[in-house]
């Protein structure tokens, strides 16, 4: 019987209300003060839950908001170290275009215009390849946090299981101590 309460009591746990309350502390036998203490102690772990799990969503939407500013700004700071690194070869480029002929000038254009292009391949690689890590490990850590999810229902469910046993006991022991009391 206790096995089969627990189980009601797990299956309804879930956003209960005090009518559900009622009728599971019925199925037990409870009633008055007994009855009140249930229904408070089940509500009260409804809201830390409902609270752990609020706070656990604003970590991990604070924890991506961060990631995604870190993102945007090492974009932005590598699109203004290109654009220096752009603004010095212009330079460069001119003063050596100087003295040479135009065909050497074309050739040496497309050398490096391919140079930066082959350059540019590798460095959106490796963004990806960092895009793809940092995917691998965000997929670790939600597969870490559900692994702690479980292990904390799994312990929850054993604290209830010990509830439900301590009181069955708690109610055996009074039924006794009242049998023994009207003998």
């Amino acid at each position: 019987m206790v096995g089969s309460l627990i189980a009601i009591c797990w299956v309804t746990m879930s956003s209960t209300s005090v009518q559900q309350f009622r009728e599971i502390a019925e199925v037990m036998g409870l009633t008055g003060s007994e009855f009140t203490k249930f229904v408070k102690d089940q509500q009260d772990l409804e809201r830390e839950e409902k609270e752990q799990e609020r706070q656990d969503k604003a970590k991990e939407d604070e924890r991506l908001e961060e990631i995604r500013l870190f993102e945007l700004e090492r974009a932005r700071l590598e699109s203004k170290g290109k654009e220096k690194a752009r603004q010095e070869r212009v330079k460069e480029r001119q003063l050596e275009l100087k003295g040479e002929e135009k065909a050497s000038i074309e050739k040496e254009k497309e050398r490096q215009e391919k140079e930066e292009a082959r350059q540019e391949k590798e460095k959106e690689r490796q963004l990806e390849l960092d895009r793809e890590e940092k995917a691998r490990q965000l997929e670790i850590d939600r597969e870490e946090r559900a692994r702690q999810e479980k292990e904390k229902e799994r312990r929850l469910e054993l604290e209830r299981e010990e509830r439900a046993r301590q009181f069955e006991i708690d109610k055996q022991e009074r039924e006794m101590h009242i049998e023994q009391e009207r003998h």
